[in-house]
Order: C-alpha cells, then sequence, then structure tokens
C-alpha cells in the first residue's frame, strides 16, 4: 500500500475532471452507462469482533457491492515447510484461516462481496539464495506452493466447506481471489531486474498461471485478479520500481507502446480474469502521471490497450473470456486529520470524479483504500487518513460522496453530461437550482447501484441529484 499522493497545493482546485459548467433546457436521456462496483479495503475487516461487525455496516450503508480483504499466506513463516503439512487441504492443522473465516462471514451477513488478497511467501515457500536486502517474503516465490495454496483457498471458501466454529454450517462462498500486491515494486517481489532486464513480470506471470490452475481446478467460475500494479516505476533499468504499463506488457508479452504493440515471444501467456492496478494520483484525477509508463487514475486506458492487444493476440488467457479491469486500492487523504491532506470537500469531489473517470475508461470495479482513518501512529507521513469517516464515526463529505456520486461534464455545443451512481432502487430525481431553491429538473428510474448518465442542455446549472431522502453532493462548477 502506498502513502496517500494528493496534496493541498495552490493550483489543486484548477483541474477537475468531469465537473464543467453547463446548463439549459434538458435533452434526452444518454445509453445506459456501464456498471461499476465499489467498495473499501481496510485493516479494520480483520480486528476485533465488535470493530468488524461496526466497520462492515457502515461499508454496507455507504452503498458499498465488495470489500478486499488481506489474510496473508496462512502458514507458519518457517524456514522448512512444516513436516506432513498438505497443503492443498484447508482443514490441515498448519493453516490458520479464523481470522479470514470470522471476516467472511461478516462481510457476508451484509451482502457484501468479498475478494481475498494475499503477499509474501513464508520462508520455505520462497527461491533460494534469498539476498540480504531483499525483504522477506519477497524472493522468488515458489509457483508450485502457490498453485497448492490456491487449491486450499478455492476448497475453503466454496461455500460446501463446513464451519470449523459453528457446527452444521458451510462457510460462506468467495469467488474473488487476487495474487499478490504491488507485484512492481521490490518491496513486495524481488527481483524486480536481472541484467538491465525486468525479471519480475516473468516469474509473477508463473506465479500467476501456478495459482489459476489451482484455484480453477477447484472452481471453474472463480475470479483470479493480479496483484494491483502501483502507480509509478523508476525510470531506468535496475531500480527498486518497474512503471505498470512496462509491468503489465512484460507479464502479457507484449512488446512497444504507443500504437505500435507487438508480440513477444511467450511459452506460457498468463492466465487470469482480472487485471487490477492502483492509480494514486499526484493532485486531481485529470492529471497524467509524470511518465509514459506511469498510470495514474487519468492514465488506465494505457493498461486497458494493452489488456485488449494482449486478448486479440492470444497473450491473455483465456481467450475465450473478456478480461476485466479492477482498481484494488486508491485514494486521497483529507485534512484534517492529516494536515498534507486535502481539504476535505476537495477529497470529495476527487472521489466522485475519479469514480466517473475510471468507469469511462473501462473499470468496472473500484476499491478506497480505507474506510476510516488510522490512527496518526508514529506519524501521520506514516500512515493513512484517507478514511471516508473519521476515527470517532463522524462521516466525511467523502462519505456522502462515495455513496451516492454524482458529477457533471461539458459535451458537444454547450450541453451537460451529468453521471452518477444510485445508492437505491426508485425514483432519482436530477435537481437544478433556480431562484434559490433545487427544482427537478428530470426524472429517472433506477436500480440499487445501478449507473445513470444523462444529456442536458444549454446553460449555467447547478445541479445534485436525489432518490428519496437521500442526496447527492452538488456536482460542483468548473
Amino acid at each position: 500500500m502506498h502513502r496517500i499522493l494528493g496534496r493541498r497545493t495552490a493550483g489543486l482546485c484548477a483541474a477537475l475532471v468531469g465537473v464543467l459548467a453547463g446548463g439549459g433546457a434538458l435533452a434526452a436521456p444518454s445509453p445506459a452507462a456501464p456498471a461499476l462496483r465499489t467498495g473499501f479495503f481496510d485493516d479494520v475487516f480483520t480486528g476485533t469482533s465488535a470493530e468488524r461487525a461496526f466497520w462492515f455496516q457502515r461499508t454496507a450503508d455507504s452503498a458499498s457491492d465488495i470489500v478486499r480483504i488481506q489474510i496473508g499466506w496462512a502458514v507458519p513463516d518457517t524456514p522448512s515447510r512444516p513436516p506432513g503439512f498438505d497443503a492443498t487441504n484447508p482443514a490441515d492443522p498448519s493453516y490458520f484461516f479464523a481470522t479470514a473465516d470470522a471476516a467472511v462471514k461478516s462481510a457476508r451477513e451484509r451482502g457484501l462481496d468479498v475478494m481475498l488478497s494475499f503477499t509474501g511467501a513464508p520462508r520455505w515457500a520462497e527461491g533460494p539464495d534469498r539476498p540480504a536486502d531483499a525483504p522477506r517474503g519477497s524472493w522468488r516465490p515458489d509457483p508450485a506452493a502457490l498453485r497448492e495454496f490456491g487449491v486450499a483457498l478455492a476448497r475453503r471458501y466454496s461455500g460446501r466447506f463446513p464451519d470449523p466454529a459453528v457446527p452444521g454450517r458451510s462457510l460462506p462462498r468467495v469467488r474473488s481471489f487476487q495474487l499478490w500486491n504491488e507485484p512492481n515494486l521490490s518491496r513486495f517481489l524481488t527481483p524486480q531486474w536481472s541484467g538491465g532486464r525486468t525479471a519480475a513480470p516473468a516469474h509473477y506471470r508463473r506465479m500467476l498461471n501456478a495459482f489459476y490452475a489451482g484455484v480453477k481446478s477447484v472452481s471453474r467460475d472463480a475470479l483470479v485478479v493480479t496483484g494491483g500494479t502501483a502507480p509509478f516505476g523508476d525510470r531506468a533499468p535496475g531500480g527498486n520500481r518497474i512503471m505498470p504499463a512496462r509491468f503489465v506488457r512484460d507479464l502479457l508479452c507484449v512488446r512497444g507502446g504507443g500504437r505500435g504493440l507487438q508480440r513477444a515471444p511467450c511459452r506460457s501467456p498468463a492466465r487470469f480474469d482480472v487485471l487490477a492496478h492502483h492509480p494514486y494520483t499526484v493532485g486531481a484525477p485529470s492529471v497524467p502521471a509524470p511518465n509514459r509508463d506511469d498510470v495514474s487514475v487519468a492514465d488506465v486506458h494505457k493498461l486497458r490497450k494493452v489488456l485488449r492487444y494482449a486478448e486479440r493476440s492470444g497473450r491473455a488467457l483465456p481467450r475465450s473470456r473478456r478480461h476485466r479491469l479492477w482498481v484494488t486500492e486508491f485514494s486521497y487523504d483529507s485534512a484534517p486529520p492529516d494536515p498534507d491532506g486535502l481539504p476535505v470537500a476537495l477529497q470529495a469531489r476527487y472521489l466522485a470524479q475519479s469514480l466517473f473517470s475510471l468507469s469511462r475508461q473501462g473499470v468496472d470495479t473500484v476499491i478506497w483504500l480505507r474506510i476510516v482513518d488510522q490512527a496518526p501512529e508514529p506519524s501521520f507521513a506514516a500512515t493513512n487518513q484517507s478514511g471516508v469517516y473519521f476515527r470517532d464515526g463522524r462521516p466525511k463529505p467523502a462519505q456522502r460522496a462515495f455513496r451516492f456520486p454524482f458529477v457533471k461534464k461539458r459535451i458537444a455545443r454547450g450541453g451537460v453530461l451529468a453521471w452518477g451512481r444510485s445508492p437505491a432502487a426508485g425514483r432519482l430525481d436530477i435537481e437544478r437550482l433556480s431562484g434559490g431553491r433545487w427544482r427537478r429538473a428530470r426524472t429517472l428510474r433506477v436500480a440499487r447501484h445501478e449507473v445513470f448518465q444523462i444529456r442536458l442542455g444549454r446553460g449555467s446549472q447547478r445541479l445534485r441529484a436525489r432518490i428519496g431522502s437521500v442526496r447527492s453532493l452538488e456536482a460542483p462548477p468548473a
């Protein structure tokens, strides 16, 4: 995970993606917008029973669909493999799944889908001769051991495995499993480079294919999600980071860039269902990353282009399936409490605008880092204050923007596109401020968590959306 990169600077308020002035007479509704699932990733989900229950309920109250739960590679971190260990058997006594079981059950009780993720190999599953400067758990994780763990995870969370804590009942089913975190960083996977060439993408491909085989041997319709790549890398070879677009090209055996993508030799192309990324951004969501192969919110289309080419060229398997694009970690810190974060109103704006931008670029699932701020221990710089709730449980404006995102964007001939995601089913009103009062301008019928968009006419408009008693924040002016 990253320290949040959005900061309060003199120019931050000037460039807000997808939020431009418009107005005039109302026009016909636009075609349906692509679906968008949202959710949270937070270590409170594996905390105490009371903590889990409280924050999973707040997650559901925020119109979430999915949570990311980090469970680790749930085996002893011993120098050698535990004697007699049957790694494909999720009931083997060397496994410790109790925390994961409790978190999965608590999430599912509130109607939330779950993605289980893990990173860090136990010592016995690392490659030989780990250098002293390689972080523990990062050195050439053993693909064969990952295949076995994939089998165990898919079996335990198949929906048929007996719940050890409640005799006569089964553990809930989990459909999504994410392999590793930010594999383009040496913090999580080493070596990144070897002899001036990238090494991590090829090794991660072996890890991914082995894990995929293990999960799919149990559940063919489970989703295997790649480790979300970090947004920034090093320009020069041999550093601790690989730029994410380059990492993905090398992972998918694709050469070139821009318009010149080509197939590279590949003995065993990558097998997965979902490509994941973490598009942290310096400044507004509309600000591109500084380098061609870095990927912030505004640049996710770079990864989509490589992914679609890899599908067409047989470098992203299975060829029969269109691979999805997810953001499995992303956020901005706020001030308060972090003195270097964004003002809370701006955090809320950036959140909604980011959801709009990501959806327009083909992302169908976005997971925000933190539902609640961390304590600043040892410091604000070392922790995340990106929650949509303060630590005392008070919601920030970002909670309202997350629950009911609503933005507007100027389109051709002076019109406005109003875009949002409804927190509930029913009659949704687009309201316009006129004569000091909010007046109904347009009415839509929406399903729960449906993404909607509608074209409005010319003129300067101050807009918001409402369904029942729930109102969005006002779509801000340019």
